[in-house]
């Protein structure tokens, strides 16, 4: 999203990358991929209509290369959905795409997330 005056209203740049991904809210259970992600959040699409400011649990699995050899980690934390689209529900529609925003996450998690996202950047992953 850009302001008027060209700068990015993000602290932290998105990467595009497809990681598995799980999320709980207070009555449903889904499986789905990521969009993108950075340190702060996360966009991917889900299978209903989730409004902004609903809160989920998440899983998060992070494959990363320690002392040469592939490991996934795996991140559970908190999140709100800071955006939806479409942004109400739609009858003919069962692809919803929202935005979320950590709300509870380790900052050791955090610095996974900043390692990878270096890690496949250099790899030419993006």
């Amino acid at each position: 999203m850009r302001r008027e005056n060209n700068f990015d209203r993000r602290s932290n740049a998105r990467f595009d990358v497809t990681l598995p991904l799980k999320i709980a809210g207070a009555d449903f259970h889904m499986a789905t991929d990521t969009k993108n992600i950075s340190c702060t959040g996360l966009y991917c699409h889900v299978t209903r209509f989730l409004p902004v400011m609903t809160k989920l649990s998440i899983s998060l699995f992070v494959p990363l290369i320690v002392k040469e050899r592939k490991v996934e980690k795996q991140i559970n934390c908190a999140a709100v959905v800071v955006r939806t689209e479409p942004d109400r529900e739609v009858q003919s529609t069962d692809i919803y795409y929202i935005g979320m925003f950590f709300t509870d996450i380790k900052e050791k998690d955090r610095e996974t997330i900043s390692k990878y996202i270096q890690q496949a950047f250099f790899a030419g992953k993006n």
